[in-house]
């Protein structure tokens, strides 16, 4: 009897490093937020604002921060609230990646089992020192940040060698052509995040007097807790030059052609926000950005074939689109229940603006200066060179021979048309007909003597017939008379 078929299913080895890395990265992040809550805690207690507030109170709050750093939605009267601290988040994907190299040694799927050891444990920190937050509204973030430092960890592994097959090549420069794309994206956004803060700083001055800060470590850890949304500052900055805006407000859009004059929460952040709408001309920056790495493109990651080089500028592009897309996803925010239900970016539009502007004409131009897109762009110009010489030739002979044509009709008309030559046919015509006319006036004649001749003939011979049918007709006593004289 032939043995039956069987499927193993075998955990891969390393599993458990790459669980122990995502437990250890979520105790590192939660850690990290609870320290911070409590020297605050420690530092503020004092003022008079926080006379109610207990250590059981502030422990809370930093469970409440960890569960905002996952995605996750506090809850206070019947308010949701929701912002993500995305610089933190931001850290716990480098931290994830770090940790991850423990399992270099083991199969590549073994990083994956990070998520699951990070996101359990997320779940057990927010629900077990959380006071307003929903644990479970933090599985979105608890899947992503273990899950972008796996995947990021794996890419990395693909490295561009000689002896690999070319597939993995362009893999490869895909791979880190759509990471210089975002990194040239967030290095950008950075620049004129810094203009616009530089911008409006009065602005934001005024907002953090109304703040009533009444010491330095007030204003500090004011100032330091809007460092933690530096990347959500840094999304907003990137969706508005993309023109497609963003909201401070439900009611209130902010973008190169439209600027809402609604009012605006009272942080400083947002003092930072234009007043003006420029226009959108603006949007020639991202596309001049565009073109720069396109150009980089077709010198540092050109392939031998067309085809990978149109299959890396596509990987390349859906990584910059997924990527950003995740990324204007965590900078928006909801702060309250009626105008300010939402704020940030607008995902969608954003997202599709920023491809469309660089990860296009970056695709395009890597494609226009490709050799073999070259080669047949001059193929095709010769055709169409040869094609027109021929269509000129034939066009010139075509009227060459409307010519050589048209000057004998010319030539044939003018003779034609000539008064002198008109004249001598026109002499020659009437000799002619002069001639003529006499010849029929001989003939004329010719005929009458004919005819005379002939009527003349006829009548003697008709007078003889006469004569004759009368002598016949005579008695015979007249001829017996005539014969009497005759005799």
């Amino acid at each position: 009897m032939a043995d039956r078929a069987t499927i193993r299913v075998a955990v891969p080895q390393g599993w458990a490093r790459g669980v122990l890395a995502g437990v250890e990265a979520a105790f590192a992040g939660w850690g990290l937020i609870t320290v911070f809550t409590m020297i605050a805690y420690l530092t503020l207690r004092s003022n008079s604002w926080m006379n109610d507030t207990t250590p059981r109170d502030a422990l809370g709050l930093g469970g409440d921060l960890w569960a905002a750093v996952i995605g996750g939605t506090s809850v206070v009267g019947e308010v949701h609230y929701r912002a993500i601290p995305t610089l933190m988040g931001a850290l716990l994907i480098v931290l994830v990646r770090i940790l991850l190299r423990t399992t270099a040694g083991y199969p590549r799927s073994a990083a994956l089992f990070a998520v699951p050891g990070f996101l359990l444990t997320s779940w057990l920190l927010a629900g077990a020192s959380g006071i307003h937050s929903h644990w479970w509204t933090g599985t979105i973030g608890g899947v992503l940040i273990p899950l972008i430092g796996s995947v990021w960890f794996v890419a990395s592994g693909y490295s561009r060698d000689h002896e690999a097959p070319s597939m993995q090549h362009w893999i490869s420069g895909g791979l880190k052509l759509g990471g210089l794309s975002v990194v040239v994206l967030v290095a950008a956004s950075f620049v004129a995040s810094v203009i616009a803060l530089v911008a409006g700083w009065s602005r934001m001055v005024g907002i953090q007097e109304l703040l009533g800060a009444s010491s330095a470590a007030d204003t500090s850890f004011i100032v330091g807790g809007q460092a933690l949304f530096a990347p959500t500052v840094m999304a907003w900055v990137a969706s508005w030059w993309s023109g497609a805006g963003f909201l401070t407000a439900t009611d209130s859009l902010h973008s190169p052609a439209v600027a809402g004059m609604g009012p605006i929460p009272p942080i400083p952040l947002l003092g930072a926000v234009p007043e003006s709408a420029p226009g959108l001309w603006v949007i020639l920056a991202p596309i001049v950005l565009g073109v720069g790495l396109g150009v980089v493109a077709a010198r540092s990651f050109r392939r031998e074939h067309l085809l990978h080089q149109s299959a890396q500028g596509v990987l390349a592009s859906v990584i910059m689109a997924s990527v950003t897309a995740l990324w204007m996803w965590s900078a928006t925010m909801s702060l309250g229940s009626v105008r300010l239900a939402s704020m940030g970016p607008r995902v969608g539009w954003a997202t599709l603006a920023l491809v469309l502007e660089i990860a296009l004409p970056a695709l395009i131009i890597a494609l226009a200066t490709h050799p073999t897109t070259r080669a047949l762009l001059g193929e095709g110009a010769g055709r169409v060179r040869n094609e027109g010489e021929a269509l000129r030739r034939r066009a010139a002979e075509r009227a060459s021979r409307v010519g050589t044509t048209a000057s004998k009709t010319d030539e044939a008309w003018a003779e034609a048309s000539d008064p002198a030559e008109v004249g001598d046919a026109d002499a020659e015509t009437d000799e002619a007909g002069a001639e003529d006319l006499e010849a029929g006036a001989d003939a004329g004649e010719a005929d009458e003597t004919h005819e005379e001749t002939g009527e003349t003939g006829a009548d003697e011979a008709g007078d003889s017939e006469v004569s004759r049918a009368e002598g016949d007709a005579e008695d015979p006593e007249t001829k017996a008379t005539r014969r009497e004289g005759l005799n």
